[in-house]
C-alpha cells in the first residue's frame, strides 16, 4: 500500500498516476468525506482504465433503539452517496465495484458504468461474497464483452478523402483505385458501430494529420488529439511521432505503398557484349588470339622469304604482292574472328594450318556467342532490389501525388531517400515527377520507370491495361519501410477494449478480408512470358559507343596519314629543287622530276 488515509486531502501525483502502475483505490462510503473523494477522483480522471475502484458500504439494519410507540429505528447507511455517480466519469473501460455489507458477513457486488456522457449510470449484479463460500460471481465476462451495448451512444468519426466524388462510391466498390484504404474502412466502422449498437456521424478532411511548426497536429490525428472524434474513419500508417497522441487497434488494411516497375531488360543496365562469355572464357580467348597472331607472323615471314625466291617469284606474286607488315597480321586475325573475311591468300601449308585453325575456332565461337545474344536480348535482370540499386540504375522515378507520400518523402533523412527525392523525384531545375496513378502506370509499362503508389490500386490498373506478357517481371521496393496503416482512436478512449474485441471479431468472421479481397488487387499473374522483342538504340548502346569510336579513331588516323604524305612530298619536293639548283638541269634530272610529281 502507498497509504491509508482517514481524513479527506489532496491527492499526490504519485497515488493517482495511473501510467507509473496498476492502481487500487478502497473507499469506504460511510466516510464523511467519501462524496468529496469522488468529485476529486472524478476532476482527476481516476476513473480511466487501469485504476480499479473498491467501495465499501456497510448496509445491514442495525437498531439503534426503539421508539416510544415500539416501531424499530432507521437503518444506519446513507444510500444518497451513490447518486454522484450519475455525473461521474465511469465510462465502459472504468472498474469501479460496490461491496454492500447486507446481512452479516454477506456481501452483494455490483459495478457502476455510464455508456456515454449524455446517460446515466447503470448498476451491474456481480455476485456476492461470504466467509463460507468465498467469492461467486454471477459472471465471468470481461468489461468489454458485459458493457458492449453502448444504447444507441453517437460517436464521431473521421474519413480521409483526396478524391471528392469518393463520397458517392464508399460502398459499390467503383472507381477502386481512387481512396481505397478508406473504402475498405468505412465498412469496417460501420460493422464495429452496428455491434455495440451505436450510432455514428463523420467528418471529411483531406489530410491524415501531420505534426506542425508549432506542434499542433492537423487532420484526422489532430481531430483524435483534441477529442473532437472517438475513433479514425482511415487507417493510418504506425510512426513513433504519433506514439502518445492515438492509440492503435490491431484492425490494419493490408496494402502498403512502394516503388512498382517491370524488371528491365538485362541490355538495358549492362554491355549485353560481354555477358555471353565469362570472364575466364574471355581470357582464354585472348590468349588464344595472342597465341595465333604470333603463329600467323611467323608463318607469313616465313613464307614471304620462301615465296620471294627466284624460282617461286612468279607463283608467289599472284596471291600476295609486297611485304608482310604486324598490321597485315591484325587485319587477318580481325578479318576471320569477326566473320568479315581477309585479304590475304595463304601459299605454304604452315600458313594454312594456322589461318584453317583460326577461321574453325572462330567459327564455333561465333556460333555459341551469338546463340548466348539472343538469349540474354529477352531476359531481364534482377540486379534492382534495393534503394541504393534504384537510385544508381536507368530508371526514370516518379511518385503518386498524394498528401502522405510529400509528407514522408520529405521526412526522411537517410542520403539514400533523400538523394532519391532530391535527384530523381524533384530534380533541381526540372519539373517535380509528381503525377497521377493513371500517368504512373502507363509510363511503367511503355518506358523504363518506376512508380511509388499504393500497390494494390497499382495493380489493378495493370490488371485491366496490360497486355499478358506485359504483367511478366514486375517488382516492388519498400520506400516508406513502415507498417501496413492501422486504425486509431482517441488516447485512452472509453471504448478501446469493446473497439479492440469487435477488430478481432472482424478478422475472425472474415468481414475484414472480404473488403479488402474486393478493393485490394495482388500481384498480376505471369500467365505468358513470350512476346515479341524489339531492340532498339539502348540494347544497342554499347556496340554503337564502339561503333562512334572506332569512326573518331579512324578520322584521326586519317588526319595523320595525311599530315604525314603532306609532309613526305613536300621533303621530296626540297630535295628536287636542291639538286636542280646544284647540277645543270639535264634531261635525266627532268625525268626525275617528272617522276616524283
Amino acid at each position: 500500500m502507498h497509504s491509508i488515509r482517514n481524513l479527506y486531502e489532496e491527492f499526490d501525483r504519485r497515488l493517482y498516476d495511473n501510467s507509473e502502475h496498476r492502481n487500487l483505490y478502497v473507499l469506504d462510503l460511510n466516510c464523511d468525506y467519501a462524496r468529496e473523494v469522488l468529485r476529486q477522483a472524478h476532476s482527476r480522471k481516476m476513473f480511466i482504465a487501469p485504476a480499479k475502484w473498491l467501495l465499501l458500504q456497510d448496509r445491514r439494519t442495525t437498531i439503534d433503539g426503539g421508539h416510544d410507540d415500539g416501531s424499530e429505528a432507521t437503518p444506519t447507511y446513507d444510500d444518497s452517496v451513490l447518486d454522484i455517480f450519475e455525473n461521474l466519469a465511469v465510462y465502459p473501460d472504468s472498474d469501479v465495484v460496490l461491496a454492500l455489507r447486507l446481512d452479516g458477513d454477506f456481501l452483494e457486488l455490483k459495478s457502476v458504468y455510464r455508456p456515454n456522457p449524455q446517460r446515466g449510470a447503470i448498476w451491474e449484479n456481480r455476485g456476492n461474497w461470504t466467509i463460507e463460500n468465498g467469492l461467486q460471481m454471477r459472471t465471468l465476462d470481461v468489461a468489454s464483452a458485459r458493457r458492449r451495448n453502448l444504447h444507441r451512444t453517437e460517436l464521431k468519426s473521421c474519413l480521409v478523402i483526396t478524391d471528392p466524388d469518393t463520397m458517392n462510391h464508399l460502398t459499390d466498390f467503383e472507381k477502386k483505385t481512387v481512396d481505397p484504404v478508406t473504402k475498405a474502412t468505412y465498412p469496417w466502422i460501420l460493422h464495429l458501430v452496428n455491434r455495440m449498437n451505436a450510432t455514428v456521424s463523420f467528418n471529411i478532411t483531406d489530410s491524415w494529420g501531420y505534426r506542425g511548426e508549432n506542434g499542433s497536429w492537423n487532420g484526422m490525428i489532430g481531430m483524435l488529439e483534441r477529442r473532437e472524434i472517438d475513433i479514425g474513419g482511415t487507417t493510418t500508417f504506425f510512426i513513433p511521432q504519433r506514439i502518445g497522441v492515438v492509440q492503435y487497434v490491431q484492425l490494419y488494411t493490408g496494402t502498403r505503398s512502394a516503388f512498382v516497375f517491370r524488371r528491365p531488360l538485362l541490355s538495358t543496365v549492362k554491355n549485353i557484349f560481354v555477358l555471353p562469355f565469362q570472364r575466364n572464357v574471355w581470357l582464354a580467348i585472348a590468349v588464344f588470339l595472342l597465341l595465333v597472331f604470333c603463329l600467323l607472323y611467323l608463318s607469313m615471314k616465313w613464307e614471304h622469304s620462301r615465296g620471294a625466291s627466284p624460282e617461286s617469284a612468279s607463283y608467289w606474286s599472284q596471291f600476295n604482292s609486297g611485304k608482310p607488315a604486324v598490321g597485315d597480321n591484325f587485319l587477318v586475325l580481325l578479318g576471320a574472328f569477326a566473320q568479315q573475311g581477309y585479304a590475304y591468300e595463304p601459299y605454304k601449308v604452315s600458313t594454312r594450318i594456322v589461318t584453317l585453325m583460326l577461321l574453325v575456332a572462330s567459327l564455333s565461337l561465333y556460333a555459341a556467342y551469338t546463340a548466348n545474344i539472343v538469349g540474354l536480348l529477352q531476359s531481364t535482370t534482377d540486379s534492382i532490389r534495393t534503394l541504393s540499386d534504384l537510385l544508381r540504375s536507368p530508371l526514370k522515378l516518379g511518385a503518386q501525388d498524394v498528401v502522405y507520400s510529400h509528407h514522408y518523402f520529405k521526412a526522411f533523412r537517410d542520403p539514400v531517400r533523400k538523394a532519391i527525392l532530391e535527384q530523381r523525384i524533384e530534380p533541381k531545375g526540372r519539373k517535380p515527377n509528381w503525377m497521377t496513378m493513371d500517368e504512373g502506370v502507363r509510363r511503367v509499362r511503355n518506358e523504363l520507370f518506376a512508380f511509388h503508389g499504393e500497390i494494390g490500386a497499382v495493380y489493378q490498373l495493370m490488371q485491366d491495361t496490360y497486355l499478358e506478357e506485359e504483367k511478366c517481371g514486375l517488382t516492388q521496393i519498400d520506400y516508406l519501410n513502415v507498417l501496413d496503416p492501422l486504425l486509431v482512436v482517441q488516447m485512452q478512449s472509453p471504448y478501446l477494449e469493446i473497439i479492440k474485441n469487435g477488430a478481432l471479431k472482424l478478422r475472425e468472421y472474415g468481414l475484414k478480408y472480404r473488403e479488402e479481397y474486393r478493393l485490394y488487387t495482388e500481384k498480376p499473374a505471369c500467365t505468358s512470358e513470350t512476346s515479341f522483342i524489339t531492340i532498339g538504340l539502348t540494347e544497342c548502346y554499347f556496340a554503337l559507343v564502339v561503333m562512334g569510336y572506332g569512326m573518331l579513331l579512324t578520322a584521326v588516323v586519317f588526319a595523320l596519314e595525311l599530315l604525314w604524305h603532306k609532309k613526305k612530298n613536300s621533303r621530296e619536293k626540297d630535295v628536287v629543287r636542291t639538286t636542280q639548283g646544284a647540277e645543270t638541269p639535264g634531261a635525266e634530272a627532268i625525268d626525275y622530276a617528272e617522276y616524283l610529281d
